[in-house]
């Protein structure tokens, strides 16, 4: 009758396909091969990382390196902490650790305070982790009790609480336990382990935790600065209701901060990309909710962006202005963006290569921009006599003439006086007072971020 299935290694065959005579033939060879392989893979164990029992310090940043033995690292002072942490999926947890500060360490290193910018870790795997020296050991960084607080999922995308912070201290953790405030459940599974805290209650600090950690590199190398965000759309006069979109070149570990009030955002801003770009199609159908878009734009709003990451400097504090569009004044709302010491501009997004960048005149501590491509931007003609060296503009019913290196300016005839008279730049063109644009051509909006040097300026 054959062979019936069941549960032997051979237990999918079936009454009608076992009774082929080629078949019953090949059964003995098929049973040779699956015990062949179950013995080899008992005879060769798969490999498994187990706990560093040294650890490294060295580079150009240290005048004396070393290797500690577990054996060292455990006689010396050690000092437990618990970590409050968010991952990039991101996930709050809790994490546990008993070690040896990490600033000890490195004194016994002779690290160069002077010198140091950098700290690359390395672990038994080959895992590489690089912070700045400013960013363990000059901003500060806390266990945040209540960071779980808002939201029941507990998801980090929920803001916990600030409250009752405690500062806390990087170690190399000898004990240690993930997702866990209990320092009883402490064992060796991950160690030695970089422990470090949060400087903000949001910040995505569980991808900084190094397991199996074997050798610190201390750098005096000039570290690198994170590329500022992008914004989509970008500045501008934009239909009512308008969503802002807001990007960076990794969108990972490298945060993207905002604030819509004017201010200078910093790590205890709003974060935009909560989710790290090697989740994104894994949480596709979150991304959007949690990666949120800002708006909807409804009333004139100014946004500023900073990029903010492990193991370099913040990036340039970027504006983003945008006015909304008024279905009568449509075709007269215009949008100019220049930016001081850059060629690079744009009229209502649409991008322009200067003949010479806007600049600062230290000597009356004004910000000078190009006349005639600020002006022809805002529909004005534009004149200019080279034995006279006077710019005419004809805007509307209003005429403005202005003289090179004088401070008056007659305006449909009438004498008036701006704070710093036209420049003539090497270049050829006339160089005038920001402020002048809002004085004399009517803008409506003209601003200056400090920050980044981005000169926004709205009719």
């Amino acid at each position: 009758m054959g062979y019936k299935s069941g549960n032997t290694a051979l237990g999918f065959f079936t009454l009608g396909y076992a009774t082929k005579p080629w078949l019953q033939r090949l059964i003995p060879i098929l049973l040779m091969g699956v015990s062949f392989t179950m013995l080899f893979s008992l005879a060769v164990p798969v490999p498994t990382l187990a706990a560093s029992h040294s650890l490294e310090i060295t580079g150009d940043g240290v005048t004396n390196p070393v290797i500690f033995t577990r054996e060292e690292l455990e006689e010396m002072e050690q000092h437990q902490y618990v970590y409050s942490s968010i991952n990039t999926w991101p996930t709050k947890k809790w994490y546990v650790g008993e070690g040896v500060k990490l600033w000890d360490l490195l004194l016994k290193a002779g690290i160069k305070e002077e010198e140091a910018t950098l700290l690359r870790f390395t672990a038994e795997d080959g895992f590489t982790l690089t912070l700045t020296y400013k960013e363990l050991f000059e901003d500060k960084r806390y266990l945040f009790p209540e960071f779980k607080t808002g939201g029941e999922d507990e998801d980090g995308h929920i803001p916990g609480s600030p409250a009752s912070k405690v500062e806390v201290d990087p170690i190399v953790a000898l004990l240690g336990v993930e997702g866990s405030d209990n320092p009883e459940y402490m064992n060796t599974l991950n160690s030695l382990q970089l422990m470090v805290g949060q400087r903000a209650v949001t910040e995505q600090t569980g991808n900084l935790f190094v397991k199996y950690l074997h050798k610190i590199e201390v750098l005096t190398d000039e570290p690198e600065r994170w590329d500022a965000p992008q914004a989509n759309p970008p500045s501008g006069t934009i239909p009512r209701g308008s969503m802002v979109t807001l990007s960076n070149l990794n969108g990972d570990d490298d945060k993207i901060h905002y604030t819509t009030d004017g201010s200078v955002p910093t790590i205890e801003s709003p974060m935009y990309n909560w989710i790290a770009s090697r989740w994104w199609s894994a949480r596709a159908d979150v991304l959007g909710t949690i990666n949120r878009p800002i708006g909807p734009i409804n009333q004139e709003t100014t946004i500023k962006a900073v990029t903010i990451g492990p193991g370099k400097l913040d990036s340039e504090v970027v504006t983003f202005h945008y006015r909304v569009e008024d279905e009568d004044a449509r075709e007269n709302s215009v949008t100019i963006l220049l930016t001081l010491g850059q060629r690079e501009a744009s009229v209502d997004g649409k991008p322009f290569i200067l003949d010479a960048a806007p600049y600062l005149n230290r000597r009356v501590g004004r910000t000078l921009v190009p006349i005639r491509f600020v002006s022809e931007a805002l529909l004005a003609d534009v004149a200019w006599d080279g034995e006279t060296r006077q710019i005419s503009i004809s805007l509307g019913e209003k005429e403005i003439i202005l003289t090179i290196g004088s401070s008056q300016v007659r305006i449909n005839g009438l004498p008036q006086t701006i704070d710093c008279p036209p420049e003539l730049h090497p270049s050829g063109r006339t160089f005038v007072p920001l402020r002048f644009i809002s004085e004399v051509l009517g803008a409506q909006d003209v601003s200056y971020d400090n920050a980044s040097g981005q000169i926004t300026i709205i009719r």
